[in-house]
């Protein structure tokens, strides 16, 4: 809790001092050297200290209700893994523009390098914003394309795979489709059979007219033999049934 107090107090007194700075400066439209040195040596400062912040501290200033200390945290966790514990400063610049100050830094830190930018704003007499990136090399460059590059390969075979499978299932579509067919085609002959009845009732019409033809043939030797004529000479034109057998 000491050490957190001591690096909060260090940082309000920098503050302090730089923006005490400014404002006698904020009429001129150039930056003089001795402004530019306390520009310098405020970020360098704040680089420092923040470095130096443990994991429990970065969330205690993330807490906290003020937009600069939370945005400029969230750029330093963001990195500060890849960076490592700082090391020196590589160099630095300001630029002014009307009543913003923007101080630049490249710092050296264990593992890479990062670009630092402060930024102040002497209308407001405040610091607006504090962001961190690193400088990758050639070879993490070459690295981190090349990663990109296999996950786009990866994911177009599999858009490739899947498009394989949805094609795959249009054979059982069509088996479907086929199997519906043939039901349909079943189903057909038995409608067309249906008149199969009247064809019947056809068949047992011709045996009755031959079993007509058969009693009549009888009927007319019997009447030829009771008469004692020739067959030819007589023609059976109908048969009715009669109840006189039965009365007989």
């Amino acid at each position: 809790m000491n050490r957190k107090l001591k690096s909060l107090l260090a940082m309000v007194c920098v503050l302090a001092l730089t923006l005490a700075m400014s404002v006698c400066a904020f009429a001129a439209d150039t930056v003089t050297e001795d402004e530019a040195a306390n520009y310098k040596s405020a970020a360098e400062t704040l680089i420092s200290q923040i470095a130096g912040f443990s994991d429990e501290e970065i969330e205690n200033y993330l807490a906290q209700d003020d937009a600069f200390t939370t945005a400029t945290m969230e750029s330093w966790k963001s990195v500060k893994d890849e960076l490592g514990a700082y090391s020196s400063i590589v160099s630095q610049d300001v630029e002014k523009d009307g009543d913003v100050v923007t101080i630049s830094t490249v710092a050296q830190f264990e593992k890479a390098k990062a670009d630092v930018v402060l930024m102040l704003d002497l209308g407001q007499q405040m610091y607006t914003s504090m962001t961190y990136s690193v400088q990758y090399s050639l070879a993490a460059n070459m690295q981190r394309a090349g990663m990109n590059t296999l996950m786009g390969i990866g994911i177009v075979f599999l858009m490739l795979v899947f498009l394989s499978f949805v094609i795959g299932l249009f054979k059982y579509i069509e088996k479907f489709q086929n199997v519906g067919k043939k039901k349909a085609a079943e189903e057909a002959p038995k409608a067309e059979e249906a008149p199969a009845p009247a064809i019947a009732q056809s068949e047992a019409a011709d045996e009755d007219f031959a079993d007509d033809l058969e009693l009549v043939a009888v009927i007319s030797a019997a009447i030829a033999a009771y008469e004692n004529t020739s067959g030819d000479s007589f023609v059976v034109r109908s048969i009715k049934k009669s109840n006189k057998w039965h009365r007989a």
